[in-house]
């Protein structure tokens, strides 16, 4: 019985050493580290945009994500997000700006929130930009890389002058 409460108050000792050291690398480590990634793989997505390399941007998805575009129905995979890309590339897509507001991890997962520029220009027509704010649920894969896992955009309504 005299080991078995050694044992236990050895035990006790070491996680009051170990967990407040734990809990102040805490979530703000992770979610500096989350959003760096997060910053840099938007920039591949704008770059990509830029280029209208719609495998490249669907690459940066999970295999089961999920994009909820407005006015449209759900996209799943990445088929379904490559193909949503070159149909915005035929409709005359030439750049996206993408301004991360605020990311929040938890555990394998961030959410960042943030505005974006979403420029066009149909053959022939004058460029037109569309702005507006998104969510994007973020997943860490197992290589530590982190990839879209859901994403969503609406519009912001135009500001009155």
């Amino acid at each position: 019985m005299r080991a078995a409460t050694i044992s236990a108050l050895a035990l006790a000792a070491c996680l009051a050493c170990t967990v407040p050291r734990a809990l102040a690398a805490g979530p703000m480590a992770g979610e500096e580290e989350a959003k760096k990634a997060i910053m840099e793989t938007n920039e591949k997505y704008e770059a990509a945009v830029k280029e209208g390399n719609a495998a490249a941007i669907a690459a940066m998805y999970t295999s089961d994500g999920i994009i909820l575009p407005p006015d449209h129905a759900m996209v799943h995979g990445r088929t379904g997000a490559e193909k949503l890309w070159n149909d915005f590339f035929k409709l005359g897509a030439k750049s996206m700006s993408l301004n991360t507001e605020n990311v929040e991890r938890a555990g394998n997962y961030a959410i960042e929130t943030g505005t974006f520029t979403f420029t066009i220009q149909p053959e022939g027509k004058d460029a037109q930009a569309s702005v507006g704010k998104y969510v994007v649920v973020w997943k860490r894969q197992k290589d530590g890389s982190w990839k879209l896992h859901r994403d969503i955009w609406n519009s912001s309504p135009e500001k009155k002058k």
